[in-house]
This record gives C-alpha cells, structure tokens and sequence, in this order.
C-alpha cells in the first residue's frame, strides 16, 4: 500500500439543478474532463444519476431529498447523489432535518459512501443545505458533523452546497472544522452565468496537502447547463 502522506484525491461537487432537465451528456463530458476520484451532486433526479452513471461507465450512490410534486410523480424526486469510477461501499442516508416531510423542499438529507482504491480508502458525506433559515442550516451541519465524527475511516471529507450566501459561512464551517476538516477556499459558484458568492464546497481534511483547485469562470455556456459552477479539489493526505 502506498504512503498514506503520498495519496492524492480528486473530489468534485456541483448542483446541476436537475428539475431543469439539463444536457446530461454535456454535463458527464464535464466532469470526465476534471478527472475526479468521486463526485457529489446536488439537486439531481435518479433517472439521471443512472444516466450519467452510464455515460461515464461509474458507480453511483442516490438518496431522496423530496418530492416536488406528489409520490405519484415518483420520477422527479429530487436528491442527491455519490459517483466515482472506483467501487462505493458502506453507503448510508439519513435525514439531516428531522420532524419535516419529504414532501416539501425544506426536507434535507446526508448521503455518504467510501471509495477504496489500491492505495487506500476516502469517506464522502454529501449534502445540501437548508436555503432559507440560517439556523436550521447551522444545525443541519452540526448533523453532519456528528456523522463525521463517528465514523471510523482514516480519511472523511465533505461535499455540497451549504447554500451560505448569508453571512452563515462561519457558523456552518466552524461545526465541520470542529471534526477535523478544512476549507482550501475557493471562487464563487453561483449564479453560473455571473457568479457573485460561494455556497459550494469541497473540505477536505485538516493535514491534506491541497495541490490544485479549480472553478470555471462562469459564463453563458456555463448558465446553461445550471446555476451552479462544479467545485473540483485536488489534495494528498
């Protein structure tokens, strides 16, 4: 097994507001061209994650957030999803907002999977945020933080839109610095077409050595495929 201090992962996040159904080749053609080990998503139908699971030839893990519409419309749930070209094992969802229904957008849920490769093993947790009640945004990441802290993998690290364009940046991030993980910072992501603040993130842990980081700039192109711009973070630990 190689080096633990010599390991290097790829981690991408992006919301790709799937209600909007967009180009789901276009959107696989991007994340092939970042190369990374395993990728968060937000705001994604499972129709569509086994779409680009398909077209990338990769696992994939999915979790209902809620159903916009009814249950009867079961195929446009919305959620969120773990893809990577590497085997995903010990996979759990679990509701981050306890007492509200599925049914409704305020619902909130963590997704977590662990990739192993030959030279060793990385835990994802990926989630999105509560959007309207900072509060209960600083409480869903206390929840996941808690989650974090009792697993057992060597390496964790977190993906998702936190949906901090508030001023409950510190807050939020101060629960997840609070089980070992950091923010290496980053441009922002949102609107895609002009983005103007930073609510994706990529943590990674705290002694990981990040070598690279990279947002898109934004753009028209990239307006059209969603109002959110992919995160990818490079890092060793």
């Amino acid at each position: 097994m190689a080096d633990p201090a010599t390991t290097t992962w790829r981690a991408l996040t992006w919301n790709i507001l799937g209600a909007r159904q967009p180009d789901l080749s276009a959107i696989a053609a991007v994340v092939s061209d970042l190369e990374p080990d395993v990728v968060g998503l937000q705001e994604v139908q499972r129709r569509q994650v086994r779409k680009l699971a398909r077209h990338l030839g990769w696992h994939y893990a999915w979790a209902r957030k809620h159903y916009p519409y009814t249950p009867l419309v079961w195929w446009r749930a919305e959620g969120i999803a773990i893809l990577s070209p590497w085997v995903l094992s010990a996979r759990m969802r679990t509701t981050i907002s306890p007492g509200i229904s599925t049914w409704i957008y305020k619902h909130r849920v963590l997704l977590a999977a662990t990739i192993t490769r030959r030279d060793g093993a990385l835990r994802l947790f990926n989630t999105h945020l509560a959007s309207h009640d900072a509060d209960e945004r600083i409480a869903q990441a206390k929840r996941v933080a808690d989650h974090v802290r009792v697993d057992t993998t060597p390496r964790h690290i977190v993906t998702g839109d936190l949906n901090t364009n508030d001023g409950s940046e510190v807050e939020v991030l101060r629960e997840l610095r609070a089980v070992g993980l950091t923010d290496p910072d980053g441009a922002f992501t949102n609107p895609s077409g002009a983005p103007y603040q930073r609510i994706d993130y990529v943590l990674v842990p705290h002694d990981a050595i990040v070598t690279a980081t990279h947002t898109p700039a934004g753009g028209d192109a990239w307006g059209d495929l969603s109002d959110h711009l992919p995160v990818l973070v490079e890092f060793r630990c």
